[in-house]
């Protein structure tokens, strides 16, 4: 309910005694409270009276000082009709401008005096309303940096009880209230929604003892009803309730302290999935948030809460929901980050993490040079049009009419110069310009402006060629960028074939493309340890797999086999059709694998790499991929150095699945 309209104020009407006493006075008392005054009260009248009214002074030659001014410094919505004798009128124009509203002759006929007491009194009438305005629109700026900076206090508070003390004080200042409390809504044992008294503060009480307790969530309760439909209520007296109201108000706390409970405001706290997880509660709204309350002045000091209260308010609660529920999510985040830390280094999923990092690396690394010069040539090449626009606009300028309206011409050369400031050659001198002009007349102004511009021109076109040669080499960075950009597509398109998301299933693949896009993606680990990468694919068709996985097998081989080598070795990755066998051999020139461990290596967790570098479950992972594919792996050493990895998989597979794991693995190349 909002509070009630004040009263409007009658109009003021000041005038000398001599006119009050005239018969024409009596035209003037049906317009508002005619009130001689002395030529020196004048200024004191108007300037003291109440806020808001507005004041009409009858300007006679009575109302004049000795000296023949007037004391009078307008103040608020004020308007004067002179009806002073000769050129007095003249000079009141020139020193109160748009308050003097008319000038009448001394004896002013019936007719004009009431003409001219209602234009001042509509004048001065909408110079309260813009008075009004303006006000409003400071309250409201002032209401909105206060939320702005409430909002970045939310989200840098991880503490609850402290946000929620914060929000509930941050309310009732915004409403004056004396007193207020926050329910939180919790779940008990058996899954049903509770709300929980968590937080209360009360002016009139403040060494009150706070106890916490639970309430259902129902419409039989205020906070309940809240909680329950989402929607506020807001009561101009707790004990003149509807009676047809679903909800009641529970006197049980007034009467245990002695305090009087009237005019409540009851919030739902909705968070960013319109989800009520709180309900904000403000009691007793004060004329002033210092103003003391007693049952005694209850009726002066409380007024109900108004629609501003309630709109402002309600924006509050929702910052609140959501910080609440974004604090929830980000102490939920944290716990399973600390969660995946502890079980990550257990599972098997944790080597395909590793082998992500790796090519994440390697991407990075091959976006990195193109990203870099396209993103310095797009701010070159937009500093370039920046300017050609900036020169088009000056050189229109001085091509327009210049028999045009002189105004609308330095109007339109202001809003270049804006635009050149910006220049970092000519800024200051642009800023130099503007502060000249305001001292000149229009055609002086026009003169500056031409002879300006055309310094521009001349200057930019001697500095930086003319616009032809300008947006010629524009056009020349832009095309770099198009090559650079054309560069990291072509590497985001290779890591899309590599991981194949859209083709998950067991499909036709052309495997020796899922190969060659691997071996770009690894190519610059290999040449970061000075590893040469070479490959024979010699496929004709596709063949049916798992493309994805298949891609992380040869993955996994390859970067073990890059670790092996030592600088300055080879990796060598081939392909073959072999009867009814695919083959991918990997071969490398490095360290080997001794004889006892060639038996373990497909074992899981089983790593001859230092520690730290290696999970020991990347050929263990392989093994298991290629089993899925009804194939086998096998690994041999070289007859120089390194050991080939050997995987088959059938031209012409089965259904997946259908093999066992004991008939795939092999000590050596069958």
């Amino acid at each position: 309910m909002p509070a009630p309209r004040p009263e409007p104020l009658t109009p003021l009407l000041l005038c000398s005694a001599a006119f009050a006493g005239s018969a024409t006075a009596a035209l003037c008392r049906s317009s508002g409270e005619l009130r001689p005054v002395a030529p020196r009260e004048l200024g004191t009248v108007v300037a003291t009276r109440r806020a808001g009214r507005s004041c009409i002074v009858l300007l006679d030659e009575h109302l004049l000082c000795d000296d023949g001014r007037v004391e009078l410094q307008p103040v608020g919505p004020t308007r004067i009709i002179s009806m002073l004798p000769g050129s007095g009128a003249d000079a009141l124009q020139q020193r109160f401008g748009d308050v003097l509203s008319s000038i009448l002759s001394p004896e002013p006929g019936a007719a004009a005096l009431q003409v001219a007491l209602r234009t001042a009194l509509r004048d001065a009438a909408a110079d309260d309303r813009l008075l009004g305005l303006e006000a409003e629109r400071r309250r409201l700026a002032g209401e909105i940096t206060k939320l702005n900076r409430i909002g970045i206090a939310l989200s840098t508070e991880r503490d609850q009880e402290r946000l929620l003390d914060f929000i509930l004080t941050t309310a009732r200042d915004f409403t004056c209230s004396d007193a207020g409390s926050l329910y939180i809504v919790e779940k008990d044992a058996s899954g049903t929604r509770r709300l929980r008294f968590n937080n209360s503060q009360n002016d009139s009480l403040p060494h009150l003892e706070l106890v916490k307790f639970t309430i259902p969530v129902s419409k039989s309760t205020l906070a309940g009803y809240v909680a329950v439909t989402g929607e506020p209520v807001n009561i101009p007296d707790a004990y003149l309730l509807d009676p047809k109201a679903e909800y009641s108000f529970n006197p049980a706390f007034d009467q245990r302290t002695g305090y009087r409970t009237r005019s409540m405001l009851v919030l739902p706290m909705k968070n960013q999935d319109d989800q009520v997880i709180g309900v904000l509660q403000l009691i007793n709204r004060k004329i002033s948030r210092t103003a003391t309350l007693t049952a005694a002045d209850i009726d002066s000091v409380v007024l109900p809460y108004d629609d501003a209260a309630l709109e402002l308010t309600l924006s509050l609660a929702s910052q609140t929901a959501i910080s609440l529920t974004n604090n929830q999510l980000y102490e939920g985040l944290q716990e399973s980050l600390v969660e995946l830390k502890q079980t990550q280094a257990q599972l098997v999923q944790g080597e395909k993490l590793a082998s992500l990092g790796q090519l994440t690396a390697g991407v990075a690394h091959e976006i990195n040079n193109p990203l870099a010069f396209s993103r310095n040539n797009t701010h070159l090449a937009h500093e370039r049009v920046l300017k050609v626009a900036r020169r088009l606009a000056v050189q229109r300028w001085l091509e327009a009419d210049a028999g045009g309206d002189p105004h609308a011409r330095v109007s339109a050369a202001r809003a270049i110069l804006d635009k050149l400031k910006e220049d970092k050659d000519i800024g200051s001198d642009a800023k130099d310009v503007i502060a000249d002009l305001g001292s000149m007349p229009a055609p002086k102004q026009l003169e500056l402006l031409k002879m300006f511009f055309s310094y521009v021109s001349q200057s930019r076109e001697q500095k930086e060629g003319s616009l032809d040669e300008v947006l010629a080499r524009t056009q020349k960075v832009l095309e770099e960028c198009f090559i650079g950009l054309d560069r990291m597509a072509e590497i985001v398109l290779g890591l899309r074939n590599f991981a194949r998301l859209d083709e998950a299933q067991f499909q036709n693949a052309d495997i020796d493309e899922g190969i060659r896009q691997t071996l770009m993606i690894l190519s610059n680990n290999a040449r970061d340890q000075g590893v040469k990468l070479t490959s024979d694919l010699t496929l004709t068709r596709p063949y049916a797999c798992f493309p994805a996985k298949l891609n992380q097998v040869v993955l996994n081989l390859v970067n073990n086999a890059i670790d092996a080598t030592p600088r300055g070795g080879e990796v060598h990755v081939d392909t073959r059709v072999n009867g009814a066998w695919v083959e991918i051999a990997v071969k490398d020139d490095g360290e080997g694998i001794s004889e006892a461990n060639l038996s373990k290596i497909f074992d899981p967790f089983f790593t001859t790499k230092p520690v730290g570098k290696g999970t020991g479950l990347g050929l263990s992972i392989s093994y298991r991929i290629v089993m899925e594919h009804q194939g086998t792996i096998a690994v041999t050493r070289n007859e120089t150095a390194g050991v080939t990895f050997l995987i088959r998989i059938p031209t012409e597979p089965k259904d997946p699945g259908t093999r066992t794991e004991g008939a795939a693995k092999a000590a050596e190349s069958p």
